[in-house]
């Protein structure tokens, strides 16, 4: 090879190297925190087409992209709705136990809990100081921050806006997710009490291989912390896909208030009791429709999956009852019962949680 052929095939990489951007060093660590500012000019089409499919009305009928670029097939959130929302069947008690379940699993947010947790926790970790920034996630993909309230400023009132650019990771003890869309906490702290208002619009996959399957949330929660004490949450509407399972909260309201007891405790907050009282309904596709649920007695020191004491009432094409301590009747800790005389109960409530895997 001649000295004027090598020279000529240097500088063609050196113009190729130009023209893509590529460096012949080795790559810099990027930063855990990058100023959305200092990288307007590198995503700035990225936020664009966010921001547009933000401002869009939730689309039910998008397709979601698998890894290889085909398209899913899954029913759209319509669809689903349209399938069970005629009642229940609850054909056997186990079918009470299933519902409590899945109810506290989704008025608990389903596969988002961690996740918000996480986000929450970054921004708690303080950043740049501006009032956007991005900030990766734990297995690859970005989340973008933007403080929304008045001219940005951090002030007691918060309200957040998270945008999840193919955010992959392993959140809290939970598996594998992939997630698109955005996730807003308003938080409004009021004379005495305070105020979260919570809205998701999320789609993404969960799980790795030959168990991955396409997920989504949509919804809106309100929590409210009372000057008296106790909790509020209020769940407008709030509906999942996970693969084939559908499930939705709809009017939904469940309130922790503290009651003084009757113990002999100096210390007043030792003789005080929780009582949850919860209603709303759960459309569920494990069950078949839609069921009512109500607490029939106030659920004393109600931690899932089971409570002190009380009795929640289910009602659709079928009723029935979960009844929890002295209010079984018996020496076991949860009775699941049908209007037809049909019982199963238990004896432990870890057994009880196992059956109907509470938690999962």
């Amino acid at each position: 090879m001649t000295a004027d052929t090598s020279r000529a095939l240097a500088l063609a990489a050196l113009v190729l190297v130009s023209l893509t951007g590529c460096s012949l060093r080795a790559p810099d660590v990027e930063p855990e925190i990058v100023r959305v500012d200092q990288a307007a000019q590198q995503s700035e089409q990225s936020r664009e087409s966010e921001g547009k499919a933000a401002r869009e009305p939730a689309s039910e009928e998008k397709e979601d992209s698998t890894e290889g670029g085909e398209q899913d097939a899954k029913p759209s959130f319509a669809e689903k709705r349209e399938q069970f929302s005629g009642p229940a069947t609850l054909e056997e008690p186990e079918a009470l136990g299933q519902a409590l379940a899945v109810f506290y699993r989704m008025r608990s947010r389903a596969f988002m809990a961690p996740v918000a947790s996480h986000v929450q926790g970054a921004v708690n970790l303080g950043g740049s100081g501006g009032d956007r920034e991005t900030r990766r996630c734990p297995a690859g993909g970005v989340f973008h921050l933007e403080w929304q309230g008045a001219d940005g400023e951090r002030s007691d009132s918060r309200d957040l806006l998270y945008r999840f650019d193919e955010c992959r990771g392993h959140f809290g003890n939970g598996p594998m997710l992939s997630l698109n869309g955005h996730y807003r906490r308003d938080f409004q702290p009021l004379v005495g009490r305070e105020q979260v208002t919570e809205s998701f619009d999320v789609h993404g996959y969960q799980g790795e291989g030959s168990d991955r399957q396409p997920i989504a949330l949509r919804g809106k929660q309100r929590i409210r912390r009372p000057a008296e004490g106790g909790v509020v949450r209020s769940t407008e509407h709030m509906e999942m896909m996970r693969g084939g399972t559908y499930t939705a909260l709809e009017g939904v309201r469940d309130e922790i208030t503290p009651e003084e007891g009757e113990g002999d405790s100096d210390f007043a907050s030792f003789n005080t009791r929780f009582v949850t009282m919860i209603e709303g309904r759960l459309f569920s596709s494990e069950l078949g429709g839609w069921v009512d649920i109500a607490t029939g007695m106030g659920l004393v020191e109600q931690q899932e999956p089971c409570s002190a004491s009380g009795v929640l009432a289910f009602s659709a094409g079928r009723n029935g009852e979960v009844r929890f301590g002295p209010h079984t009747g018996t020496h076991h800790r949860v009775a699941l019962e049908l209007e037809s005389g049909e019982v199963a109960r238990y004896e432990r409530c870890s057994s009880f949680g196992e059956a109907f895997g509470f938690g999962r």
